[in-house]
């Protein structure tokens, strides 16, 4: 019985079964009273008779005889019927009877309202109970209901109501999440929108005074030249920013689907460094590969490479001409990890933080080429394919980073 879980439940149950026992003993008692009762009667009766056989003479072995008389005669049964003792209207018994069962209702109509004063005082205050539940229920569900989740249902019970009280929280801490959800997504795209713009007005800002140099002097090839070149990396850089964007917004939204698949450590770095060697050569940079040619890992190729490549841009941004940038991996039982390591100016304390947030750029980055998305979307990436990414750095000692990935699915 689930039902007796509940406090007020069981209460409730405990007094209506007392009830029902109390009834069924005053039956049993008022049965019994009524057979005393009834045999006091009949013995009574059978004095008046003795009483009167006697007076008229009747000898005592006659008169045992009567009172032991079970049969019925038809002359008996007429001579009744003319004094109108038919049984019908039990003339000789009717006024013992009227007291002794007056006598006998006064006492059963007492305890018997008693135990109904009882159950319907123990129905009404389950009923009041249970009405105050329900009332505050709705009262809380109406709160939820307008995005108010400070109060909880009452689930300091067990049974099938406080089970249903517990699904409805349920219920409103999805909601509640959902609601959360929504609003950082509408604070989200709110910032992306604003660091959209801001970061687009400075390319389109210089991409509208190129044009006019440009419309200024046609006939100058070294101005055309020039002004060509900056216009053409202004729309590069722009293209480079509205791509990581929406890059970080398909990973956020989720629409992204990370295959699994078997692909060696040596491959992903040759192919993250692959269009990078060359600019670390014309800057006059170091960068190197090294790691077990073995070492196997369960990602997705392309956006695993696309991160490790954004960790070595990275690196050469903030490496001087002359430095190293060095690609390492290595295998454990359960991790690969790619450490990327550059001999640069190191990222400062206050900055080691705030490196993956979204646009962030340190003081010491300042002058340099990019818009701060570079870093974001490489963790987007490695945490998305349930990997680590992690820094390590001290001012003036360059700085290591860490991707780890798990070897098997």
């Amino acid at each position: 019985m689930n039902f007796l879980q509940e406090r007020d439940a069981r209460r409730f149950f405990a007094l209506t079964a007392a009830v029902c026992a109390g009834l069924l003993l005053f039956a049993a008692l008022f049965a019994g009273m009524q057979a005393a009762e009834l045999r006091a009667l009949l013995a009574e009766r059978e004095r008046t008779i003795v009483t009167a056989l006697l007076e008229q003479g009747s000898a005592p072995g006659e008169i045992v005889g009567v009172l032991q008389n079970a049969r019925v005669s038809e002359p008996a049964r007429e001579l009744l019927d003319q004094l109108g003792r038919d049984g019908s209207t039990p003339v000789w018994l009717l006024d013992s009877v009227r007291t002794r069962a007056a006598q006998t209702l006064r006492n059963a109509l007492l305890p018997a309202l008693l135990l109904a004063a009882l159950q319907l005082w123990g129905t009404a205050h389950y009923l009041r109970r249970r009405d105050a539940v329900y009332r505050e229920a709705t009262t809380i569900l109406s709160h939820y209901a307008q995005g108010d989740f400070r109060r909880r249902l009452p689930r300091a019970e067990e049974g099938a109501l406080y089970q249903l009280f517990a699904a409805a929280d349920q219920l409103s801490t999805a909601l509640q999440a959902r609601i959360e959800a929504e609003r950082g997504s509408r604070a989200f795209l709110k910032d992306m929108l604003s660091d959209i713009s801001h970061q687009l007005k400075t390319p389109l800002s210089a991409l509208q005074m190129y044009m006019d140099i440009l419309t200024a002097e046609p006939e100058e090839a070294d101005t055309v030249r020039t002004f060509t070149a900056k216009s053409l990396a202004s729309l590069a850089r722009m293209e480079s920013l509205i791509g990581a964007l929406l890059k970080i917004a398909r990973l956020d939204a989720g629409s992204i689907q990370f295959s699994r698949e078997a692909t060696y450590a040596a491959e992903l770095a040759k192919r993250a460094a692959s269009e990078l060697k060359t600019r670390a050569a014309r800057e006059g940079k170091r960068l190197t590969l090294t790691g077990a040619e073995d070492a196997v890992l369960h990602c997705d190729p392309g956006w695993t490479a696309e991160a490790l490549g954004n960790l070595i841009k990275n690196a050469l941004d903030h490496t001087p001409c002359g430095g190293e940038v060095a690609v390492r991996w290595e295998r454990s039982p359960l991790l690969v990890r790619f450490t990327v390591t550059d001999t640069g100016e190191g990222i400062a304390a206050d900055d080691l933080h705030h490196i993956f947030k979204r646009f962030y750029r340190a003081a010491s980055s300042q002058g340099r080429t990019g818009v701060g998305l570079g870093l974001p979307l490489a963790r987007a990436i490695v945490e998305g394919q349930g990997g680590v990414l992690s820094v390590q750095s001290e001012p003036g000692e360059g700085a290591v980073f860490t991707a780890s990935f798990l070897t098997k699915p």
